[in-house]
């Protein structure tokens, strides 16, 4: 079943796996349109950029359907048997040569003098295999040498991909390739790890937390994977080998293993009373033994907390949630703040802010005209290259020392813009909290509930029935201003809040 060439149509299949291969295809087309003009009545030009080893031909195997559905003997066209495939083994190919051992299609390819039909001679369809498997190879041993030469690069500390989130992909003026911090982004992705390692937010609601804090709406899923991903803290982990890098970590070692643990503490055996959102649970520790208290409600309706006694038996007290409700809710009635000392300490601030707003200001307009100096000094060293007053080699120089200061200044202005957007607004919403830390503690959400704690206390432990802690930096500090009733102490010509010695905080380690 074999057809004059004139009246049969054709499908030109112009086709790249890789992006260095796009250049390529105006190439390709104009061989196989050349081509066809020569030897076919009608033809169809189909292009596509597809790499036959992530299966994702799905434009391939559109012309595989056309070509079972089709009438009449159809020619399918690449300039090369490599165009075709470089896996002989592709299930496509497959199907290919069985429609061209049955009549259905012929395959042409222009540049190696090929044409093979369903009565082509043992010698055509030898040379196509040997063609395929020379192509395999090729495409094989370039895929041998990149992941040598990867994995060097990784044994080096160069990641060879994407950069992560929080960070951004960078090509250098010599053309070398790096990974920085995305600015936003990378604070997010510490903030994350910071919130996470509290033990007061689930995945869910630290995504909708950091969705609230940067806008980045990031599945809980995502948030996992990175919270899971040792690259902030200086490693790769690439099929579960370890490579240190040398990019700039986002986060310590520390946070790392903590938020690690917080994620461990999740995945502990379903208990009797395991996922009961209980406000305090996981919080509190036995001043006793250390264990953990746990809670469960009796009867229905009496919530108590109690030592789980892990260590052993010591006789640990039961305690009505209430009572602990009660007693930490005297701990926000201590950091307090009163309306008029709220007011008056903000005034100063606001005072104190506006100055340091003028400075920064100033900073930035002196950084900016030294940015622009340096944009114009590269125009210039630019210009005498053209002109053949400066050699390359002097021009790359003078470039990379321009880039590489220029890059500085931009980190400092970067630096004060953030100094600029932050500091006022966090201790602003500090003196918030404070002034409104009772109302806040009792109206809050359990989430909330365990956020506040962990923002205010640190060693929470329960004594028999009383409950002992630490306030946190500047909380310690509100207390005792509170309590002696002065906020702003002497002033000075730089008022701000008074910060007494640690040793002098009466409540170091509170017992009530």
């Amino acid at each position: 079943m074999q057809k004059v060439l004139g009246d049969m149509k054709a499908y030109l299949i112009a086709r790249v796996s890789t992006a260095d291969q796009v250049d390529a295809l105006p190439a390709q087309k104009y061989k196989l349109t050349d081509y066809a003009a020569r030897h076919f009545s009608e033809f169809e030009l189909i292009e596509f950029h597809e790499s036959a080893y992530k299966g994702t031909r799905d434009k391939f195997r559109e012309v595989l359907t056309k070509l079972k559905t089709a009438t009449e003997p159809v020619a399918v066209v690449f300039d090369k048997v490599d165009r075709l495939t470089r896996d002989s083994g592709d299930e496509e190919v497959r199907q290919l040569i069985r429609l061209c051992d049955v009549g259905v299609i012929e395959l042409h390819f222009p540049s190696d003098g090929l044409t093979i039909t369903e009565n082509s001679p043992a010698t055509d369809k030898m040379r196509l295999n040997l063609n395929g498997a020379l192509a395999q190879y090729y495409s094989d041993a370039i895929s041998d040498n990149v992941k040598r030469r990867n994995e060097q690069l990784r044994r080096d500390g160069y990641w060879t991909g994407k950069a992560p989130f929080g960070y951004i992909n960078t090509v250098f003026p010599d053309k070398k390739k790096w990974i920085e911090p995305e600015p936003l982004k990378s604070k997010a992705v510490t903030a994350a790890y910071d919130l996470y390692g509290s033990g007061s937010y689930s995945l869910k609601t630290l995504r909708h937390k950091i969705i609230e804090m940067f806008n980045y709406d990031l599945s809980a899923g995502q948030w996992d994977k990175i919270l899971k991903n040792p690259f902030y803290k200086g490693s790769m982990s690439v099929k579960d080998k370890i490579y240190p890098h040398n990019y700039i970590p986002l986060i310590t070692e520390a946070q790392y293993a903590k938020a690690k643990s917080v994620r461990e503490g999740y995945a502990i055996n379903p208990k009797r009373w395991a996922g009961i959102p209980y406000p305090y649970r996981g919080l509190i520790s036995c001043a006793e033994c250390g264990s953990r208290i746990t809670f469960e409600k009796n009867k229905q309706k009496y919530i108590y907390g109690h030592c789980t006694q892990f260590k052993g038996k010591h006789g640990a007290r039961y305690v009505l949630q209430d009572d602990l409700t009660e007693q930490l809710e005297s701990v926000f009635q201590q950091i307090q703040l009163p309306e008029d000392a709220y007011l008056e300490v903000t005034e100063a601030l606001q005072k104190d802010d506006a100055e340091t707003r003028k400075q920064n200001n100033d900073s930035l307009t002196a950084i900016q005209a030294e940015i622009s100096r340096y944009e114009s000094m590269n125009e210039r060293n630019y210009n005498a290259y053209l002109n053949g007053t400066i050699s390359e080699d002097f021009y790359n120089k003078k470039h990379a020392e321009i880039a590489e200061t220029k890059k500085k200044l931009e980190n400092r202005r970067e630096n004060i813009e953030l100094m600029s957007k932050n500091d006022f607004s966090s201790i602003s919403s500090l003196l918030e909290l404070s002034r409104d830390a009772p109302d806040l503690f009792k109206n809050a959400e359990i989430e909330d509930k365990r956020v506040l704690l962990n923002t205010v206390l640190s060693n929470l432990e329960l004594n028999d029935d009383l409950l002992r802690w630490k306030l946190k930096e500047p909380y310690d500090c509100m207390a005792l201003c509170n309590k002696n009733r002065n906020w702003l102490g002497r002033r000075d010509s730089n008022p701000r809040m008074p910060v007494p010695k640690t040793g002098a905080l009466p409540l170091g380690d509170a017992l009530m």
